[in-house]
């Protein structure tokens, strides 16, 4: 991971993304652009505008920018602001398109303050209609972490890979494992069990009953092995604690956030597609469900070829010692 882009308007909210940003640009020795969109909020209005009142605008923000690149300087990164004008979610999308962008670190809400959505509008439209990898920090979720060096990089203690057995879920490994040898952190893989698949019109006879129970034997003993098998290779070629969960369906995004809550979960690392893989699709809706309800940062790979620079000190004989998992699903 090279390059991170830190999105901010002038909001508190917006501003806690920092300290994620940092970490991460740390432990990878990336380096950091801020980028602010000076909206036009009267873009379509008939009315002139006021250009004096645009200039402030201008003289503001450009102040604000220098002040937080500063700050990041001090903690010895590698940092450069922009601002563009416009609508703020189509001009980062062109931005992160023409700027070789690794990671995109945005929070869920903005200057408009939460709402009843659980997404504000820039954030859903960039983690749906943009291929870059997306780090959201949900707002309010900086008080969760705990914080060292001058309050500014973060601790994480549990990092949680969600996987389906698919090689794109897989590619979230290489992140994580980067993440938690720089933070000396626990590795949580969780693997949900997907639902039996029988055809029901009427209520199941005991021949249906025991397909069933054969099933959901067949998965949980298919699912134990593959968990095993991973856990067993991280173990082997890293020092990264590595624990299991596995669960039976019950909606995969809402066992998964039961995981984040029941294990206390720091950030979550995972594709924003799995075995589905819709293409033409940024998203997933398994991913775009947990992202919406889940209250930690989560970090969105899509597993384009242009991530594949973003990992560049992890041992590939740990993914290349599994003949099922395409090397490239881990860049």
């Amino acid at each position: 991971m090279q390059h991170i882009l830190v999105c901010l308007d002038f909001s508190e909210l917006s501003k806690q993304v920092i300290p994620f940003a940092v970490t991460l640009a740390r432990g990878f020795g990336a380096r950091i652009t801020i980028l602010h969109v000076l909206e036009k909020s009267d873009l379509d209005s008939n009315s002139p505008m006021d250009c004096f009142e645009w200039e402030m605008q201008k003289h503001e923000a450009t102040r604000y920018l220098n002040t937080i690149q500063s700050e990041i300087r001090n903690w010895d990164i590698l940092v450069s602001a922009e601002m563009i004008e416009g609508q703020p979610a189509e001009q980062i999308h062109h931005w992160i398109n023409t700027h070789n962008v690794d990671l995109t670190v945005l929070c869920s809400h903005g200057t408009n303050g939460q709402t009843q959505w659980p997404l504000a509008s820039t954030a859903q439209k960039l983690i749906s209609g943009t291929s870059s990898a997306i780090l959201l920090i949900p707002a309010k979720s900086l008080a969760t972490h705990k914080r060292y060096d001058n309050n500014s990089t973060l601790c994480f203690r549990k990092l949680l890979v969600p996987l389906d057995g698919s090689s794109w879920a897989e590619s979230a490994l290489a992140y994580a494992v980067n993440i938690a040898n720089y933070q000396h952190c626990e590795m949580v893989l969780a693997h949900v069990i997907p639902e039996s698949g029988i055809t029901q019109m009427e209520p199941l006879n005991s021949e249906g009953l025991a397909l069933a129970e054969n099933i959901r034997e067949y998965n949980w003993n298919v699912a134990s092995h593959y968990l095993d098998k991973i856990e067993s290779r991280l173990k082997s070629t890293t020092d990264i604690p590595v624990k299991t969960s596995l669960i039976n369906n019950h909606g995969v995004a809402d066992e998964l956030i039961n995981i984040v809550d029941a294990q206390a979960i720091d950030m979550v690392i995972m594709s924003a597609h799995g075995s589905s893989n819709h293409q033409g699709q940024y998203c997933g809706k398994t991913a775009l469900d947990f992202l919406e309800n889940c209250h930690v940062p989560v970090m969105l790979l899509r597993g384009n070829i242009s991530q594949r620079k973003a990992v560049d000190k992890l041992d590939y004989s740990l993914l290349e010692s599994s003949s099922r998992l395409p090397l490239q699903a881990a860049l």
